[in-house]
């Protein structure tokens, strides 16, 4: 999830660069076409963290499932491992989307800057260099809500860690219910996880919709 958090704040570095970006250019600009190519890209990425947010969901369900409800364990241990799978594909998704954007951000940035630097106009000039500063402020924003998923999931992570080593070496009743209390646990720590997904993802689509010709 720490490579999920990370590229959550990697979209957004680029989603708030790109305002910066088109606010410097023509109407006519390739820059606003590049600008509602990143707003869709970063619409796409809203659309993985929901989707990870819901995984989320799927597994902590799974493995209620088998502890509270145990009836054909070995088809319900499948059921759980296939949901860690699904979350943990979800999340390298997630990781390739940020170095993706990355590369793009840096290239985005770097263009931007060259044109700040080229504008005649002193008083435009500054006034583009003090746009940057405040989205250099935007992103210290998304850095720490960044922090604040980072820090949710962490404790979930290691529980769905010990949960899965545990349950592969134990699938006998009284295993089971040994188990259960850390999956309450889990599930009880996957709430903050999923409200801070949320938030990111709305965080996300807003950045998207700025991005869009008209958008604010």
């Amino acid at each position: 999830m720490s490579s999920s958090a990370r590229s959550l704040v990697l979209v957004s570095a680029l989603a708030v660069a790109g305002l910066g970006l088109v606010g410097c250019q023509s109407p006519k600009s390739p820059a606003l076409a590049q600008g509602a190519t990143t707003s869709v890209s970063i619409e796409s990425a809203a659309d993985s963290i929901i989707v990870a947010r819901s995984q989320i969901s799927a597994t902590t369900a799974a493995l209620r499932n088998l502890v509270d409800r145990p009836q054909d364990t070995a088809a319900q241990y499948k059921v759980v491992l296939a949901e860690l799978a699904k979350l943990k594909e979800n999340t390298a998704k997630i990781a390739a989307a940020a170095d993706s954007v990355r590369a793009k951000g840096d290239a985005y940035l770097a263009d931007w800057a060259k044109q700040v630097a080229v504008i005649p106009n002193a008083d435009l000039r500054e006034a583009a260099l003090t746009r940057r500063g405040e989205v250099s402020a935007k992103l210290q924003t998304i850095f720490k809500s960044y922090q604040d998923v980072k820090a949710a999931y962490l404790p979930l992570e290691t529980d769905l860690a010990n949960i899965r080593a545990a349950l592969g070496s134990d699938l006998s009743a009284d295993g089971l219910a040994a188990i259960r209390p850390f999956v309450a646990q889990a599930t009880s720590h996957a709430e903050p996880v999923k409200d801070a997904l949320l938030k990111l993802a709305g965080e996300f689509r807003g950045v998207a919709s700025a991005l869009q010709p008209g958008g604010k």
